[in-house]
């Protein structure tokens, strides 16, 4: 009988710690803090910061798009844009752009996009060095492109995107209703673009040297995602 009592216990006690772990994570989105940021500031109590390195530019979409702007420099909101319970949601085509990265003086750098989820459509795609002029965009994507079914990176100039310059081909890959974390890391003329931490394709190109990160839908494409970022390259 004791035996029983004691597995029972057991059994509670781990159900109490989900729920007190639950609460914390949900206390956490209404503050706008993500579980890495929260690690990281605790871990920096004790001089543990060797992984903690300070984002550039951050958004957990829990302030509404104030740090976004659209493809046309118009302020949001956007109706194709959803910014609500902590996540970026969008069941249409178009671009937006981050106006905390279009400041950055430096062009080497990590862009992170965590926990997106497709649902539907021809793909999305991650703006990096990217420069408005105009209402017209420069720079580079990085395209999750289940329509070419491939892994992509583009160039655009004037607004148009040409050919892709490294491309990745994914026979039976599983594109829809999975999170992902997408990475891009930009060094000097090289970019690495990593899905949930595995590289996955690398290119070159030496025409935009700096410039600020967006997103980037096309087709009635439905996505949603939870945490953006720009980091220091890690070594």
């Amino acid at each position: 009988m004791k035996q029983k009592e004691k597995g029972q216990g057991l059994v509670e006690y781990a159900l109490l710690l989900t729920l007190i772990a639950a609460a914390a994570m949900l206390t956490l989105r209404m503050y706008g803090i993500t579980v890495a940021q929260a690690y990281c500031n605790i871990s920096s109590l004790f001089g543990l910061t060797e992984n903690c390195e300070n984002a550039y530019c951050q958004d957990s979409f829990t302030d509404g798009p104030g740090n976004w702007t659209t493809d046309q420099n118009n302020t949001l909101p956007d109706p194709r844009w959803d910014f609500e319970n902590g996540q970026l949601c969008t069941s249409s085509s178009g671009a937006i752009y981050n106006t905390c990265s279009q400041a950055l003086d430096t062009g080497d750098y990590t862009v992170n996009l965590d926990l997106t989820t497709l649902n539907k459509g021809n793909g999305y795609g991650l703006f990096f060095r990217s420069t408005l002029i105009n209402g017209k965009v420069n720079g580079y994507t990085f395209q999750f492109d289940p329509g070419l079914n491939a892994f992509v990176f583009r160039k655009w100039v004037d607004g148009r995107e040409l050919a892709p310059f490294a491309i990745t081909k994914m026979p039976g890959y599983d594109w829809y209703g999975e999170s992902h974390n997408i990475q891009v890391k930009a060094e000097g003329n090289t970019f690495t673009a990593y899905v949930d931490g595995v590289p996955i394709l690398t290119g070159t190109d030496s025409t935009y040297p700096n410039g600020g990160a967006g997103l980037r839908t096309w087709d009635s494409t439905s996505l949603c995602t939870e945490d953006f970022s720009i980091t220091p390259n890690q070594p």
